[in-house]
């Protein structure tokens, strides 16, 4: 039987999510309709991401929040505000794909797909709000690399430099 830890599973999600997001930013690579298709999907990714996150995401929140308890250090301040700006970012991307899109929700709807020129501001938007995620993301994998590559040691066996 095949069994995926919490800790594969978490990766494979993240890896995943990485790859999707690498994908979205390659209109001319994927198409639109692969786009707009990958996009749709990017919610149900992302609210797994963040249901495995919920631990982390309601401690902290707790922790920044709360006079009682103690204070969170710097990182886990930026880390908190960054992961909030970037679901904010992929959320207005999201929204905005799905109002400029011209494939898949008209397919999905059978209604017509607005005409681009009714959707510029949808469009500009969206634009603004990818190349926002794209330095967020870069941001939070760079916050969260020692997780990230201590995941990829464990995945692989290997053990950190100097390490016995």
């Amino acid at each position: 039987m095949f069994f995926l830890s919490r800790l594969r599973l978490i990766f494979l999600l993240d890896a995943t999510l990485l790859i999707a997001i690498c994908a979205l930013e390659t209109v001319n690579f994927t198409g639109l309709i692969l786009h707009e298709w990958l996009g749709l999907l990017m919610p149900f990714l992302i609210l797994a991401h963040l249901l495995f996150s919920w631990t982390w995401i309601a401690a902290t929140t707790r922790r920044l929040f709360s006079s009682r308890s103690g204070r969170a250090d710097t990182r886990t301040r930026i880390n908190y505000f960054l992961t909030l700006a970037l679901f904010a970012c992929i959320t207005a991307q999201i929204l905005s794909g799905i109002l400029i899109s011209q494939q898949a929700i008209p397919f999905l709807t059978k209604k017509p797909a607005l005409a681009l020129t009714e959707n510029l501001a949808w469009g500009r938007i969206h634009k603004n709000s990818s190349d926002f995620a794209v330095a967020l993301v870069s941001f939070h994998l760079a916050i969260n690399w020692n997780w990230l590559a201590a995941a990829v040691r464990s995945r692989l066996g290997w053990r950190k430099a100097g390490a016995r």
